[in-house]
C-alpha cells in the first residue's frame, strides 16, 4: 500500500491555468457531439463544455505508458485513473472569447477496500473565474486502482428498455478519437484498442466519462427544453465502443432532469441529475 497520497499532480491538474473561452474550439467539440447548428449562436458556453478546455502542456515525453502525465512513484501500484463522478454548479455561464481562470485543488483523498482491493479516491476541486468572477464550481472525483479483472459485459438486450425518454447511439472509435482530440486527453484505453485489450483488459475501446456526462446532460436538456445550472453524475460501469447504448430519463415534478446511460446489455453506465 501506497504510504503517500496522490497529489494534484498525480491527479493531471495544476494549482491554477489558464485559457481563452474560445468559440471555435467550443464549435470543434459541436461538432463532434453531432450538437444543432444553433447550439452556440449565443455569447456563452453550453453547461459542462468548459471540459474542452484548460489541457494541460505536458512534453510528450512527459507522458506514461497510459498516456496520462506522469504520476509520482508512489503512485505505480495504482496505474489504472478513472474519472467516476462530479458535481457542477455554474453561477454564471462562461462567455465565449474571453479569458478564464481556473484554480484547482485536492479537496479530499481516502484509500478504500472494493471487489478488487485497495484503490484511492481522490475528490479535485475548481473554480473557473472570468473577469474576476467565479463562474464555475466544480468537484470531480477520481478513482486510482491497481490492475485487475474486469467484469466482462453481458449479451446485448434486444428491446430498448422503458422510460418516458430514449434515445439509442453508438460510440464508434472515430466518435472517441475526435473527443480525445478536442480534450487533449491522451488516455490510451479510448483510442488503443491493442492496449485497452491486452493492457488492461477492457473488451474494446473505452466510452470517455466525461462524454457520456455531456451527451446525458444534452439529452436532458434537449428533452426538457430548459437549460440547467447544476449537474451531478455518478460512473456505475464502463461501456464500450461499436455497442448499442441508451440515453434514457425523465423530468421530476420540480422540473430536475434524471437521466441515465444503459448499456447494451442493460447495466446502467452513468447516471445524472440536473436542476
Amino acid at each position: 500500500m501506497s504510504p503517500t497520497v496522490p497529489t494534484l499532480r498525480d491527479a493531471g491538474f495544476a494549482p491554477e491555468a489558464a485559457d481563452r473561452i474560445s468559440r471555435t474550439r467550443a464549435q470543434l467539440l459541436g461538432a463532434c457531439l453531432d450538437a444543432a447548428p444553433n447550439r452556440l449562436t449565443g455569447d456563452t458556453l453550453p453547461l459542462l463544455w468548459h471540459w474542452v478546455f484548460f489541457a494541460p502542456t505536458i512534453p510528450t515525453a512527459d507522458l506514461g505508458p497510459d498516456g496520462h502525465p506522469l504520476r509520482s512513484p508512489e503512485m505505480n501500484a495504482f496505474p489504472q485513473r478513472m474519472w467516476v463522478g462530479g458535481r457542477v454548479q455554474v453561477n454564471r455561464p462562461l462567455d465565449l472569447d474571453e479569458e478564464a481562470i481556473r484554480t484547482s485543488r485536492i479537496a479530499s483523498v481516502a484509500m478504500k477496500e472494493g471487489g478488487s482491493g485497495h484503490f484511492w479516491l481522490v475528490t479535485v476541486a475548481h473554480e473557473i473565474a472570468q473577469r474576476g468572477e467565479c463562474r464555475i464550481s466544480e468537484e470531480q472525483d477520481l478513482v486510482f486502482r491497481s490492475a485487475g479483472t474486469l467484469t466482462r459485459p453481458g449479451p446485448d438486450r434486444l428491446e430498448p428498455p422503458h422510460a418516458t425518454w430514449v434515445e439509442e447511439f453508438v460510440a464508434d472509435p472515430v466518435l472517441l478519437f475526435r473527443f480525445s482530440a478536442a480534450t487533449s486527453n491522451a488516455h490510451r484505453i479510448h483510442y488503443d484498442q491493442p492496449y485497452a485489450t491486452g493492457v488492461e483488459g477492457y473488451p474494446d475501446l473505452v466510452v470517455h466519462g466525461p462524454l457520456t456526462a455531456i451527451l446525458l446532460a444534452e439529452f436532458g436538456r434537449r428533452r426538457a427544453g430548459r437549460d440547467y445550472t447544476d449537474i451531478s453524475f455518478r460512473a456505475r460501469a464502463p461501456h464500450f465502443a461499436n455497442r448499442r447504448c441508451w440515453l434514457t430519463g425523465r423530468v421530476e415534478s420540480d422540473g430536475t432532469a434524471n437521466v441515465t446511460a444503459i448499456r447494451a446489455d442493460g447495466a446502467e453506465a452513468m447516471n445524472l441529475r440536473a436542476c
